[in-house]
């Protein structure tokens, strides 16, 4: 199919309905029954139709799982590059249709690959790191509120810490029964690969299979971008500014943060590196940062070998 081919569909998500430019509705329902039925019209009027939407969390998800059973290709946008872009062709009202205007104009600008859809057995581990991750920032929350001076307000403290524990284990232990499925071979021998590594432990390597599902398969640069590790240049002629870390995803920085922390201190070939940071001057949290950028380019090297996740 030549590019010039290629019907584009701007869809702007909402939780409760869809907006669109380019299809033969102006909006349709966000539910499974719905976007079935107006696939197969778009089909029948456009057979070439190519869906661009934002990434949305999870409101996205009903879309591109029916346009995958469709077999309709659908590109997921980075919403900030959206704005951008936006921004770059003087848009700067935002309403439901206009986005779904400049969505489309997107994809006929810079016709995006379509974004493919991940195994289930992936999007579950997301579900439930994202469980997981929320408890963790429950038990923190509750833990900054543990020196209150009445004994009643201790105690339900301490009571509230007890239960969110109880629910972080039990998370952890369907995670495992998760990877421990069938299913779930090829994902649990990256888990395994990676936790060979010193620093890396199983709940780091449980984040980074379910979000750097691409180590192994890029570059060291890419992959230090995608994880929010890549300092990014900010000169300009003569100027000659700091290069600073940026975007990225979020979990997957977090966790190998915290990895770099244990690796800089017990990894025998990072720790080195750590200290001759520390001895140029650099601070702590910037030769972390290094460390943590060392350490998953290193991962993506020995997982270029591993097996790819599949549907």
């Amino acid at each position: 199919m030549s590019t010039s081919a290629i019907y584009y569909v701007g869809v702007d998500v909402a939780q409760d309905f869809l907006a669109l430019c380019g299809a033969p509705t102006a909006s349709v329902e966000n539910t499974p029954k719905a976007l079935r039925s107006w696939l197969r019209q778009l089909k029948t009027k456009h057979p070439t139709a190519h869906l661009v939407c934002e990434a949305t969390g999870r409101h996205h998800h009903y879309l591109q799982g029916t346009a995958a059973t469709a077999a309709v290709p659908l590109s997921v946008v980075n919403p900030r590059q959206m704005r951008d872009f936006a921004r770059s062709v003087g848009r700067l009202e935002k309403t439901d249709q206009v986005d779904a205007r400049v969505i489309q104009y997107y994809g006929q600008v810079l016709s995006p690959d379509p974004t493919p859809l991940l195994p289930t057995i992936l999007r579950e581990l997301q579900d439930l790191l994202v469980v997981r991750q929320a408890l963790v920032e429950e038990h923190t929350a509750w833990q900054h509120r543990d020196n209150l001076l009445c004994p009643a307000a201790h105690r339900l403290c301490q009571r509230r810490l007890r239960v969110i524990d109880t629910e972080v284990g039990k998370v952890e232990a369907q995670v495992t029964a998760l990877l421990d499925r069938p299913e779930a071979t090829n994902l649990q021998d990256r888990v395994q690969t990676m936790c060979l590594v010193c620093g890396v432990g199983p709940r780091t390597a449980w984040v980074l299979a379910a979000w750097l599902c691409e180590l192994g398969q890029c570059n060291h640069r890419q992959i230090a971008k995608l994880s929010g590790l890549a300092p990014m240049n900010c000169d300009s002629g003569r100027f000659r500014g700091e290069r600073h870390i940026a975007h990225g995803r979020t979990p997957v920085r977090r966790a190998l943060y915290l990895a770099a922390v244990v690796a800089a201190q017990h990894n025998e070939a990072l720790k080195p590196y750590y200290q001759r940071l520390r001895a140029a001057g650099k601070p702590a949290k910037v030769a972390y940062i290094a460390v943590a950028r060392k350490l998953v380019v290193f991962l993506n090297r020995i997982l270029t070998e591993a097996p790819v996740m599949t549907n």
